[in-house]
Parts: structure tokens; sequence; C-alpha cells
């Protein structure tokens, strides 16, 4: 069972963990911008190619960070009730070096993952 400082550690890693991604999100929005404003009608179709496909990129980084920043979420708020550190699936305790790898896992490495956003 993990203690109160062990809460506290996995609490400060996790709002440690979002407010990067959080930062990392804004830096590639301010990126997005002044690319677009520094290139809007410059280059040929193969510079704009690039572009898209930069912007498509950041696209699938920013869903990736907004499912972590979400699972990050639910963490948080499985401290805040008393139920961190519990399989979602089977009940039993989450091994620490599990959590200390994935602070924000719901099951054991050997049982399946919900669905996200479940």
């Amino acid at each position: 069972m993990l203690t109160r400082e062990d809460l506290d550690h996995f609490r400060e890693r996790l709002e440690s963990e979002r407010d990067v991604i959080k930062s990392r999100m804004a830096e590639r929005s301010r990126d997005s911008k002044e690319t677009v404003r520094e290139d809007s009608g410059v280059g040929d179709s193969g510079d704009e190619a690039i572009r898209l496909n930069d912007l498509e990129v950041e696209a699938d980084e920013n869903q990736i960070d907004r499912g972590t920043l979400a699972q990050i979420s639910r963490a948080l708020g499985r401290i805040d009730d008393g139920t961190y550190g519990v399989s979602e699936f089977s009940g039993k305790p989450i091994p620490r070096a599990r959590l200390e790898a994935v602070p924000y896992a719901t099951t054991l490495v050997e049982e399946p993952s919900p669905e996200p956003g479940q």
C-alpha cells in the first residue's frame, strides 16, 4: 500500500509532467503560428508540402499529449479519491516500480489497459 509520502511524491511527478506537456504544446503552437506568418506567400509547392507535413506531425504530437494530459488528470483524481495505485482491472496494487515508470498507470503490466476515454 502506498504511504502519504508516496502519494505526495507521485502527485509532484504527475503535476511536473503535466506542466512540461502543457509548455511543450504552447511552444509548438507558438512555433506553428510563427512559421505560418513567416512563410505566407513565400516558397514553392515543395516548401508547402514540407510545411503541411510539419503541421500534421505537430497535430499528431498534440493529440498524444492531450491523451497523456487526460491520463495525468485521471491519476491526480485517483490520488484525491484514494484509488491511486490500485488496478482498475483487478483491484490489485500496482507495483511501485510500474508507477515510477508510468505514474498514470491504471493496470498491472500483464492486464489489459482500459480503452482511452474510459
